[in-house]
Order: structure tokens, then sequence, then C-alpha cells
């Protein structure tokens, strides 16, 4: 798991304790490496499987990714685009890049999804290589699924929801933090917040939000909240000088001061552009505290239907259009408390009751199952020889040894057990 204070870090340990309260760290032994250390490398080798979390991050996720390479086990892809981190890897010369690459570009020309044809990072398969080396996939969005699927990954992939992030009593407590927030502010009932949380960069196409509250009377508020990040600075949105005292910058607040925020918005804007198939933490949180949402029209974001949120287009958005639905949203009280009403049972239903422990329990126990099967290894070094050759799937029709495969199948169906697809 990733050792910095970063979303994947929050996931990570709300899992866990879904995994506490569940019970299943109790079944299972189950180590954490967190953070990762040298020592790891060697010491995972005795583990039966490892569980991988990784993002597009290559210093905090880069040597989670080398561990995934070389130990087998489940991959937890938080992005599907991977594209900074394999551009790293390649840039320091390490042979996992140029694996990485020429994965992507074989499986590239396979991708048919609009999402592939409008986001950068989707149209290039950068985590095929990580999909071919994991024995299971764990992601948090059909859209993630059928992405995998577009390209031809024969992994088995797990959709899991993404966890409740946020005690509820933490998000109890924060409602009087967002009180002390707009008395701050000196917002009266009449004044509608907008905050845009989460990390600070240009993806979040706060620029367009910025613009797009601009056009709106005096009565609508922005905020700014989240992470600072080397690349882009916030202070050229403040410089331009078109929302003068409306707009407020919180740059790296704490996680309570963080969920007060949400707690202070009557509307909250997540948007992506470009989209790199992640599901977005905040928006969770977001849904959790029960606000109205705005969010792009575009892959995960899809996952959430209409009525639960609200969605805008998809790739850059015309600040124009994004007026015209914040003020639908900052008229009408009804309208937003009926949305944030919405999104928190949404949140309950897909993700409550311990859903993500139990989807981490079946993908770890199939998984197990899989790489335990005594023919495993045996499949294992005819696909490698395989691949070594240059025979494709397609190529499967002239033999090449299928028929030794078909009869470890037939042994298969007489105990149960599972062989892995080669």
């Amino acid at each position: 798991m990733s050792p910095a204070k970063t979303g994947i870090a929050s996931y990570s340990a709300a899992v866990l304790s879904g995994l506490e309260r569940s019970g299943y760290r109790r079944r299972r032994e189950m180590d954490v490496m967190w953070p990762l250390r040298a020592k790891h490398e060697g010491a995972i080798g005795r583990y039966q499987l490892g569980v991988y979390h990784i993002g597009n991050n290559f210093q905090f996720h880069g040597g989670i990714y080398r561990l995934a390479s070389m130990h087998q086990g489940i991959v937890v892809l938080h992005d599907l685009g991977l594209d900074d981190l394999v551009r790293a890897l390649l840039s320091v010369g390490d042979p996992l890049g140029y694996q990485a690459a020429r994965e992507a570009l074989l499986r590239s020309d396979r991708l048919s999804l609009p999402e592939a044809m409008e986001n950068e990072p989707l149209a290039s398969a950068s985590c095929a290589w990580i999909a071919r080396a994991a024995r299971g996939i764990v992601v948090h969005s059909e859209f993630c699924r059928r992405y995998l699927e577009d390209f031809g990954c024969q992994t088995p992939v797990f959709v899991v929801p993404h966890p409740f992030v946020e005690r509820d009593e933490d998000v109890r407590r924060a409602a009087s933090t967002g009180a002390r927030i707009r008395a701050r502010l000196r917002l009266s009932e009449r004044d509608v917040l907008v905050v845009a949380p989460g990390d600070l960069n240009p993806a979040k196409q706060l620029d367009a939000v910025a613009q797009a509250v601009s056009r709106l009377d005096d009565t609508v508020h922005l905020a700014l909240v989240g992470r600072r990040i080397p690349t882009w600075d916030p202070a050229s949105i403040v410089r331009s000088g078109s929302l003068g005292a409306r707009l407020t910058v919180a740059a790296d607040v704490s996680d309570e001061e963080f969920l007060g925020w949400l707690q202070a918005a009557d509307v909250v804007a997540d948007l992506r552009f470009p989209h790199r198939g992640e599901v977005s933490g905040t928006l969770i949180r977001a849904m959790q505290v029960g606000r109205a949402c705005v969010v792009s029209g575009t892959g995960t974001y899809l996952d959430v239907p209409e009525g639960v949120v609200v969605h805008v287009g998809s790739g850059r958005p015309d600040p124009a259009d994004l007026a015209v639905t914040f003020a639908n949203l900052a008229q009408d009280p009804q309208l937003r408390s009926k949305l944030g009403s919405a999104a928190r049972a949404h949140l309950e239903a897909t993700s409550g009751g311990d859903r993500t422990a139990k989807g981490y329990e079946r993908a770890i126990e199939e998984t197990l199952t899989l790489v335990l099967d005594p023919r495993r290894l045996a499949l294992a070094r005819w696909a490698r020889s395989l691949n070594e050759i240059g025979v494709s799937p397609e190529g499967l029709g002239e033999d090449f040894g299928l028929s030794y495969v078909r009869g470890l199948a037939d042994l298969s169906g007489k105990d149960g057990r599972p062989t892995e697809q080669p």
C-alpha cells in the first residue's frame, strides 16, 4: 500500500478496517507492508499471495509495481491510465518500462471504447502489462472491467465497490466544522457555496469551474480545497481577478478540515479531463456527506446513475454550459437536497454493509484457488513458451500443445477446481 498521504492510502486503510470488521483478517493470516522497504522484495516470495495497490505515481507506486511484476498476486488498479508511471520507468531505463510500453503498443489497437478515443491516458493500454502479470485484478467500477476486456485482458477481474472512506461519527462531527467555515466566509442561508475538492491539478478543470461561477451572481461562491501539487499553481485563478472575494483557496488542509469543507458545500464539483479510469475517493466522500455533486459524463462517473449526481459533458467542460448547471442547482435548494439524499442512499446500497470487504474476500479466495492449483505451473510453463515464440491466442488453432491443456481441463472437471487461462 502507498506510504504517502494520498487517496489510495486512505482507501487502503478503509479496506483493512472492513476486513477487520468482517473477521476475515482473523481467518487468514495477513501482513501489511506499509511503507515498502527493500527487505520486502525478498520477504514477499514467502507468501502465498500478494495484494498490490497501484496508482499512477512512480514515487509512491513504482516499488509496488515492481513487486507485483515479480510475484504473483492480485493487482488493485486505482488508475487504468498508468502513463506517468510507465514513462518514469522508461526514463530511468528500467526493463519493466520497456515491457509495459511493448504490451501497451500491442493492445492499444484493440481499444474501441469512446473514452479511449477522448482521453489520451486511456488511448494507450498502459496497464496491460501489469494486468497480464497479475493472477487477479480488483477494480472499483464496471467501466474498468469493460476497458480491460476491451483490450483483450484474460486475467480474472473482480469489481469491488469503493468503500466508505470516512466513519459516520467523523462525518457528523465535521458538520460543526462546516458551519464554522461558512461563518468565517460570512455566508448567509441564501448564499451558495460550490466546492471543488481534491488534488489541485489541471485535470480537475478548476479554471473552467471558476469561469462558470464568475458568470453567476454574487450569491454564488467558489472554494478550491485540496492538496497542492508541484506542477500547477492555483494562484493563476486567483490572479485572474474575475471572482475576487467570492473565491477561496484552501490548500493542504487537514483531513478533518477537508471533510468540514464538504459539509460547508451546497454543491460539489468533481470534474476530470483527461479521465484515467479512476473512481474518485473525493466523490465518495461528497456522496457520503450527502451533497449535490456535478461530475463529468464519462467513464467511471457514468456508472453512477443520473439523479444521484449531475453529469455534464465528457471532455473539457464549456464554462457557459457549466454555469447553467450551477445556476439551476443554486436556484433550487430542494433539488440540491434531493440529489444529496439520493447520493447517500446510492452509496449505502452499493458500498454499505461491508460490501467492499466481501468483494476482497471473494477476490482473494478465488485467486488463491487458482494460484495453489498444482496444474497452474504446468500451464504457466506452456503459456510462457508460446509467448516466447510469438504465438498469439488466435494461433492456437494449430494446436501448440492445446490438446495437453484440454486434458488438464478434463481433470479439472473431476474435482471442480479451476485451471488458469493461458
